[in-house]
């Protein structure tokens, strides 16, 4: 791929913004790969040796920040956040990309595990020099996933396309983002941020970067069904109002029902005569209707919930320690 003439190339600062949560064990493995990355990008001129990993504790309770500090201590290039508590992924993520934003001139966002593979970070930064504000890591396919993983994905994006919240298809949080683009995402405010989503309406030039994912190195999952459903509805209530208009489309298909029961039960009643005199009328709406009440108010009160946390305005993250 040949650089565009017409975009700045010179070589940028570079921090890998690394979230994570109980990784003891994957710390050593992910540091060894991610500094060996950073050699190779250094030394074939695609960055500045001013660049540098920072990890971003999400309130760990086992030795990830003993590691880390330790690390930090001995190598210059490992920069270090610390939450008071565990926040999540994503808000440890959108601490991280805050903190790094004045530091660097492009950020590349990626999970402690090392399953998304590291080595394509090359790839990353010429499509940042070819005039690309934000790269997305797309992975091939997901053979490396369960069964049931694949199962669950394939059914949240197929959710979210449903309810018209736009976002790339095997694109989790491994993306590139240029200064410009880290302004504007750090712009937004709202306690419940859905990265996938907001990185792909803020509006610059993208670009995609496939590749294969691998075994983890070390340690198992954090990510559990929990935080995944989560996710699943915090995007849902951030990006569509699609729910609540159900609710208005169920109000009108009630109305219809209700309408054309009470036409049966009148024509029957009249004709037949062989009903049990108020059971059609009374039992059948009281549970249909009390199921359909009950459904309405589960989903406005989660967008109440979104309502209600943004109003509070607390702290999305509050920083324990920063070693830089």
């Amino acid at each position: 791929m040949s650089i565009d003439p017409a975009f700045p190339c010179t070589a940028p600062v570079l921090a890998i913004v690394i979230p994570c949560f109980n990784e003891q064990e994957s710390i050593p493995g992910t540091l060894l790969s991610l500094l060996g990355v950073l050699d190779k990008l250094v030394s074939i001129g695609r960055i500045t040796t001013e660049s540098f990993l920072y990890f971003v504790d999400d309130g760990s309770t086992d030795n990830t920040w003993y590691l880390l500090s330790s690390i930090h201590k001995k190598e210059h290039r490992v920069r270090c956040l610390k939450l008071s508590r565990n926040f999540g992924h994503q808000t440890a993520l959108i601490a991280g990309l805050i903190s790094v934003k004045n530091k660097c001139d492009i950020s590349i966002s990626i999970d402690a595990d090392l399953q998304q593979d590291p080595n394509v970070m090359d790839k990353f930064i010429e499509s940042y020099l070819n005039g690309a504000d934000i790269v997305f890591g797309v992975r091939n396919n997901r053979v490396a996933d369960g069964i049931f993983k694949r199962i669950t994905a394939l059914a949240f994006y197929r959710i979210m396309s449903i309810m018209g919240v736009t976002i790339i298809k095997n694109h989790a949080d491994y993306r590139l983002l240029s200064k410009r683009a880290l302004e504007a995402l750090t712009a937004h405010n709202e306690p419940n941020l859905f990265l996938r989503a907001i990185c792909v309406q803020l509006g610059f030039k993208t670009g995609t970067v496939y590749f294969d994912v691998v075994e983890r190195n070390a340690g198992v999952s954090k990510y559990s069904l929990r935080k995944m459903l989560k996710l699943a509805v915090n995007g849902i209530t951030s990006f569509s109002i699609f729910p609540l208009r159900i609710i208005a489309i169920l109000g009108v298909l009630i109305f219809g029902l209700t309408a054309l029961m009470a036409i049966y039960v009148i024509c029957r009643t009249l004709l037949v005569g062989d009903t049990v005199p108020g059971w059609a009328s009374t039992t059948l709406p009281i549970y249909f209707l009390g199921g359909v009440q009950v459904l309405c108010i589960g989903i406005i009160g989660e967008y109440l919930a979104e309502v209600v946390n943004a109003v509070k305005q607390r702290p999305r993250f509050i920083i324990e320690t920063e070693l830089f």
